[in-house]
């Protein structure tokens, strides 16, 4: 498939998502034990932040192992300050559906970034899951804390997918990577069903 149906699948998956969250609404965000949860309770939070633990460890790079998940980490931080500073981005739900289908599809196809675009990719799904964190933060009783217990989480999932990487590379089974974005990428699609 080439770059142009590439993006032109992408924007048909981003114009079918659907407008209500998968992982946003319903849970408790009191504090630092709710934040550290929170990435493992939506398969959407789980199924990004190993992805992109996977597509570091594709960049043609070694620094991306590190700069990569630094990025996801910042640009979700920096997503969350920002709802909490009132600034209001519509489609955020659509946006974290897109970054799921867009994750699973860049791990399916194999694409190998540069350190650059893969930190640039990295911080465009992050944002979308920052701002949707922000967004339950009035809720906290310590949203400090909630936080940081869910950079905390994340920095364990984006290490994990990391390694997860390492490791197959490392042995030769890229087809994990490709299968695990199939698998990424179906639950996406289906989540907007």
């Amino acid at each position: 498939m080439n770059k142009r149906n590439q993006l032109r699948l992408l924007t048909l998956v981003g114009a079918l998502a659907p407008l209500s969250a998968m992982a946003h609404t319903g849970h408790e965000v009191a504090g630092f034990f709710q934040g550290i949860l929170h990435p493992l309770s939506g398969a959407d939070h789980l199924l990004v932040m190993l992805a992109v633990g996977l597509m570091a460890a594709g960049c043609s790079k070694s620094r991306a192992g590190i700069a990569v998940p630094a990025a996801f980490l910042l640009a979700m931080g920096a997503g969350a300050l920002l709802t909490m500073t009132g600034v209001s981005v519509p489609y955020v739900e659509q946006g974290i559906v897109v970054s799921v289908v867009a994750a699973g599809v860049l791990l399916a196809l194999a694409v190998r970034f540069t350190l650059v675009t893969g930190i640039a990719v990295a911080a465009g799904f992050a944002l979308f899951h920052g701002l949707a964190h922000g967004a339950e933060l009035p809720l906290a009783a310590s949203p400090a804390a909630y936080i940081a217990g869910f950079l905390i989480t994340t920095t364990v999932l984006l290490m994990a997918g990391s390694r997860m990487g390492q490791l197959a590379d490392s042995y030769s089974l890229g087809m994990i990577s490709r299968v695990g974005g199939l698998g990424v990428a179906a639950f996406g699609v289906l989540a907007t069903v």
